[in-house]
């Protein structure tokens, strides 16, 4: 289990909530066998160990340190150091704040099939921020968001798609299930999930 980006029922706009919303692994190993895992080039334990010094649980905290550890997993497709990138990056936590970065790990995340990467990516596109606003991708986003079971982005679009034209919802929806036939031809093609791809997204 893990915490992703929450976001305001839309009324107007969609709101994003700050650096809490940083996603994090229950499951804690003793530091010096994670630490052996994640130096080892386990993305899952650098993951966890980027975690580990974000909040300062049994380390130091250090922001720049966690921000190393979660580009070494994001780097090897690990969808949750990809989103938590994108987290730093929109934020200035750990690194440089870089909006064209946060855009790109976001969207990384979200091609794997990570629901609340997706969810962000909808409320960009609802907000124009760090993109054009564009309601045909955010609806899109947050449909895909909604299918892999975030409740914010299901409660998000009923309202959002209140202030669409039928012809865009038609349009969002035709790119949601066309996103999801690919991803779900990848995995079919790789022979199933992979350790970084999320379970298959169902039709929306």
């Amino acid at each position: 289990m893990r915490a992703g980006l929450r976001g305001a029922l839309l009324i107007a706009s969609v709101t994003l909530l700050p650096v809490s919303a940083i996603a994090q692994q229950l499951e804690e190993p003793d530091l010096p066998t994670l630490q052996a895992s994640a130096q080892g080039g386990d993305s899952a334990a650098q993951f966890d160990l980027g975690n580990r010094f974000l909040y300062g649980t049994g380390v130091i905290a250090d922001e720049f340190e966690a921000a190393r550890w979660f580009r070494l997993a994001a780097d090897q497709g690990n969808n949750n150091a990809q989103y938590n990138l994108g987290v730093m990056y929109m934020q200035g936590t750990g690194v440089l704040a870089d909006m064209n970065e946060a855009l790109r790990w976001f969207l990384s995340a979200a091609n794997l099939g990570d629901a609340p990467a997706q969810f962000t990516l909808a409320t960009l596109y609802a907000n124009g921020r760090g993109v054009d606003k564009n309601s045909v991708m955010a609806h899109m986003w947050f449909t895909l968001a909604a299918s892999g079971g975030h409740r914010a982005a299901a409660a998000n679009l009923v309202l959002y798609q209140e202030m669409m034209m039928d012809s865009d919802i038609v349009e969002a929806q035709r790119l949601a299930n066309e996103w999801i036939q690919n991803f779900n031809d990848t995995l079919a093609a790789r022979g199933g999930p992979d350790d970084n791809a999320v379970a298959n997204p169902g039709t929306p």
